[in-house]
């Protein structure tokens, strides 16, 4: 799945390039300039994140293996997209000024498009947790483990609102860890029926990372004074990793010094939002609240008691940005 992925970025790239070269025909306006500012930022953004946002989970779990906290592995998880993010930002600075100050044929446009850089704390729960055995026939579940983060999600957005409506593309970093807790399993098999019982999930059992890759559209309510609310919805691709020093909820002997789960895959996630935007002529700053669902789906265990494990994580987030003029 990971590899039809690169393949159709890399064939939409080159689509894009094509795309880029007709609309430097069309008459200037800032609609069409911003058009070639997605057409030259956005493939390499989309090629280099997912490469990087996989390379720092692979060097975060290698740390794990090597003893180290998991807070110091997230750590190095974090800094590998936020390098490759910088390092594409500066290789395309030039084309994007180039772009964005060509002279446009309008003296007026009621549409702001702009980009966004964003924190996004949250409160989080890992909820709907459905193991189904691999070899065997038993199956369990719990309702809900608390969740924690070591470092709030960071985001990036960039798109357009006018008098209306708003419409923007979004990449975010997020990472979640699972609480330690006391949780009552409901195991049931054909030979033991439903077997209710307690057991202490360690803090970090499951280390979770992903990246966000999706669209939102609002609704922008009537303002007072200099603040915008508005209401909206979004969704799109989450590139998700799931990484344990424990093999799976089966087998909770902790393998020290080593990588016991490590699982990565694509899946989805969606959320609503409604956020109060504080205007200035050429920024704005932004309080956000987003409820959202992140879809996981992994096998975890050793090779006698492997599973098949869906859950959900589902948050709070109170998103906090800055939005900028791209044509300022």
């Amino acid at each position: 799945m990971l590899k039809k992925y690169f393949q159709i970025i890399l064939i939409g790239s080159l689509c894009l390039g094509q795309v880029s070269k007709t609309n430097t025909q069309l008459p200037l306006n800032k609609k069409s300039l911003y058009k070639q500012y997605l057409l030259q930022t956005l493939p390499a953004y989309l090629f280099f994140a997912p490469y990087s946002f996989m390379y720092g989970v692979a060097l975060g779990g290698s740390a794990i293996s090597e003893g180290t906290t998991p807070f110091k592995a997230n750590t190095i998880w974090l800094s590998c997209p936020l390098i490759a993010g910088f390092l594409v930002h500066f290789a395309t600075k030039d084309i994007i000024e180039n772009v964005l100050t060509k002279p446009t044929n309008e003296k007026y446009s009621s549409t702001f498009y702009y980009n966004i850089y964003y924190v996004g704390p949250d409160i989080s729960s890992i909820e709907n947790i459905n193991f189904t055995g691999v070899n065997s026939t038993w199956e369990a579940r719990i309702d809900e483990v608390p969740s924690g983060f070591d470092y709030p999600s960071l985001g990036f957005r960039t798109g357009f609102m006018q008098k209306n409506y708003g419409m923007d593309f979004e990449m975010a970093l997020i990472a979640h860890h699972t609480t330690k807790k006391t949780v009552t399993y409901e195991y049931s098999s054909p030979q033991t029926g439903i077997i209710p019982f307690q057991q202490n999930i360690p803090s970090h059992f499951y280390m979770l990372h992903s990246m966000l890759i999706g669209l939102n559209t609002y609704y922008v309510l009537p303002n007072f004074s200099s603040i915008t609310p508005y209401l909206g919805g979004g969704g799109g691709l989450l590139l998700n990793s799931v990484q344990s020093e424990y093999p799976g909820p089966a087998d909770l002997a902790r393998e020290v010094g080593k990588l016991a789960l490590d699982e990565m895959g694509l899946n989805f996630g969606m959320h609503v939002f409604c956020g109060l935007r504080y205007m200035k002529k050429n920024s704005f700053y932004y309080l956000e609240v987003r409820p959202s669902i992140q879809k996981f789906e992994l096998e975890s265990g050793s090779t006698i008691n492997a599973s098949k494990d869906k859950f959900d994580l589902n948050s709070a987030q109170f998103q906090f940005g800055i939005g900028r003029n791209i044509f300022k």
